[in-house]
């Protein structure tokens, strides 16, 4: 089994992107921040399609998500679209989708660029061994930052969770059905708000190795801490 891997994305100038950051260092500033950590998750998620561990996606937010332009900055991998919807009901048709597909399914944001290979690899070995039904990303803010499985989950487990707020993660573990084998991850830190920048920064410069992306994200992260007040 190779299960399917969704990163969800917006496009920047279509959809509004990092918005939390937006007074502290400007839309420009922020949109761009938000391309390169999509880059950063992309590229681990790359790196393991090549070693044919998984089947990576960018799952696209606007209407025509399934046909990115040219100019869109949606290349790298297959597209497919959200669909419409709150973000339960999105979640839930892409992961049906993907299990329809590949047997197992894998949701990610964009809020962790300094997402690791053996992160990345645990949640994917969890699946295809069999060692747990579902695994969990837990965030340090009460969300999850990774969610995947290889069974079928009903929509309420979905929509139940009140998305960001402390009560996500808590909220979707209890909708979930009984008797599942949940496998948790490590926790991480998302990257939302300025609050978050220290965190993240420093959770990059601990990576023994960095992508060029995740390098990009470290130097403007490190840049914002400059000038950011102590």
């Amino acid at each position: 089994m190779r299960p399917g891997l969704a990163l969800f994305v917006k496009t920047p100038g279509r959809s509004p992107v990092k918005s939390r950051l937006w007074p502290a260092i400007g839309r420009e500033a922020a949109e761009a921040l938000y391309l390169d950590c999509a880059a950063a998750v992309g590229e681990i998620a790359s790196a393991l399609e090549r070693d044919q561990r998984l089947h990576a996606y960018w799952a696209v937010a606007e209407a025509d998500g399934d046909h990115a332009a040219p100019s869109d900055p949606w290349k790298v991998l297959p597209v497919i679209a959200q669909g419409e919807g709150g973000l339960g009901e999105r979640m839930a048709r892409v992961y049906d989708a993907l299990r329809a597909r590949h047997g197992a399914a894998l949701l990610i944001g964009t809020d962790l660029p300094q997402l690791s290979l053996p992160a990345l690899i645990d949640a994917v070995d969890a699946l295809v061994h069999a060692k747990a039904d579902l695994v969990l990303g837990p965030s340090e803010d009460g969300g999850f930052w990774l969610v995947g499985g290889r069974v079928d989950l009903p929509l309420p487990a979905w929509t139940a969770p009140r998305y960001s707020t402390p009560q996500a993660r808590s909220d979707f573990l209890a909708a979930l059905p009984q008797g599942l084998r949940v496998h948790l991850l490590d926790t991480a830190h998302d990257l939302d708000e300025p609050d978050d920048v220290p965190a993240v920064a420093a959770a990059l410069a601990a990576l023994p190795e960095r992508t060029a992306s995740q390098e990009r994200v470290s130097r403007r992260l490190d840049a914002l801490l400059a000038t950011m007040p102590r």
